[in-house]
């Protein structure tokens, strides 16, 4: 007898703890949906600048050792806030980069100036800048391509 009471008992705790568990499953659920509820407001609520560029990714073709040449890629802030340029890196010491350092306001337009100098450089070039920016995606990438000959 003593054997089937504490089967009993020992039923009746693993299934508490099986109920216990699977409302804190319910509960935890809910508050996931609540988390996701308030980020999907503040995301709504925060303004973020937007680029729009005319193109993405210049192509120089084949050009000759030694030659400087320019491109240039245009774009519109469709945001909702002030579009602020921070800073843009290259991939490589072989371009100089010039865009405007005050805010484009929403819809305005602008550009970024790109000289790549093929100096002591051979072959197929490709080259990544990395636009640091107040958007949403933090980093924004355009691509120039050259053949030198």
């Amino acid at each position: 007898m003593p054997f089937r009471i504490r089967f009993i008992f020992a039923l009746l705790i693993c299934s508490c703890t099986f109920v216990s568990c699977k409302q804190t499953a319910k509960s935890d659920s809910k508050s996931a949906d609540r988390l996701v509820q308030r980020k999907n407001v503040v995301d709504k609520e925060q303004a973020y600048p937007k680029f729009e560029f005319s193109k993405e990714i210049h192509k120089f073709g084949e050009i000759s050792e030694g030659e400087i040449v320019v491109c240039e890629f245009y774009f519109r802030n469709v945001g909702d806030a002030n579009l602020i340029i921070k800073a843009i890196e290259s991939s490589c010491g072989c371009t100089v980069i010039k865009w405007q350092k005050h805010p484009i306001k929403v819809g305005e337009e602008s550009k970024i100036t790109v000289e790549f100098d093929s100096k002591k450089r051979h072959g197929k070039q490709y080259k990544v800048l990395s636009i640091f920016a107040n958007t949403k995606r933090k980093i924004k990438e355009l691509k120039i391509t050259a053949t030198i000959k």
